[in-house]
């Protein structure tokens, strides 16, 4: 039974959020005082998933700082590691893949394994922020330079000829050009051009390294997504089975992006039969 002057937290309720989820991440203390009022304030305005998305981007922005101390202060790999990653799936969820915070994270990520020696790893990291940095920003900006160099410097420390490392970039620069150039056409409803130019992005697999990227996955997918939405569904189908793949290869079987492409396979017979 409840004190008298202290109320139970409501089952499901934002008390029992707070004190079962956000305070078993992190403490008042990092995550800040007025934090607490602010999510309850939130909850009761906006709903439940309002609320829970923005503490949950707090909570990602305590995990961030707690890895750049463990990086760079503590020297600890593994576990800065860990609260980038926590971090990241955050933002990936909440933000989504192209968003600019998601692409700093992807970044240190790659910092924390190439201090690993983690290099492959530590690449395809550094390919999913350059990704987003060249949309948000373009080639020239500063730091879009910084994670060309850090690539650059991850591949030499790999045993890279420098004229390899120059290769590299530069088919993953046009690869990422084209993909640009696809995502406009499809959003033209010119899924022909879509569809050539989404090809074109695929140069990136002449690097045999670059092809099990989720990057190269979504090329697929966007394939896929154009060749279906012509009729081509049993094209449609190659196309994302190459995509699911490549994301179970490099996510996992549990992330968003493997259940969406399993998902459109699953799709495509009720397409057909229409």
């Amino acid at each position: 039974m409840a004190s008298k002057g202290r109320r139970a937290a409501e089952p499901g309720g934002p008390e029992e959020h707070w004190n079962e989820t956000v305070l078993k991440e992190v403490s008042k203390e990092q995550i800040g005082f007025i934090a607490e009022g602010l999510f309850k304030e939130l909850w009761a305005r906006c709903g439940k998933e309002v609320a829970v998305d923005q503490v949950s981007l707090m909570i990602a922005e305590v995990q961030f700082s707690r890895g750049f101390d463990l990086l760079y202060k503590v020297h600890d790999n593994d576990a800065a590691l860990t609260e980038f990653r926590k971090c990241l799936s955050i933002r990936e969820s909440i933000l989504g893949k192209d968003h600019r915070d998601t692409g700093k994270t992807y970044c240190f990520v790659g910092h924390a394994l190439r201090e690993k020696r983690e290099y492959d790893d530590a690449v395809g990291q550094y390919r999913s922020a350059l990704r987003i940095l060249v949309a948000l920003l373009g080639k020239d900006h500063n730091h879009t330079k910084d994670v060309i160099s850090c690539i650059d410097d991850v591949l030499k420390a790999k045993g890279l000829p420098d004229n390899d490392v120059s290769d590299y970039l530069t088919t993953l620069l046009s690869s990422m050009e084209h993909k640009r150039n696809g995502d406009g056409f499809g959003e033209e409803g010119n899924f022909d051009m879509a569809v050539a130019e989404y090809k074109k992005a695929l140069i990136i697999e002449v690097i045999p390294e670059a092809k099990y990227h989720p990057d190269t996955g979504e090329i697929y997918s966007k394939i896929g997504a154009c060749l279906a939405r012509q009729g081509e569904l049993k094209r449609a189908c190659v196309e994302y089975g190459n995509a699911l793949s490549i994301f179970a290869v490099t996510l996992g079987s549990d992330h968003a992006d493997t259940k969406e492409a399993l998902k459109n396979i699953q799709n495509l017979p009720a397409l057909m039969i229409r």
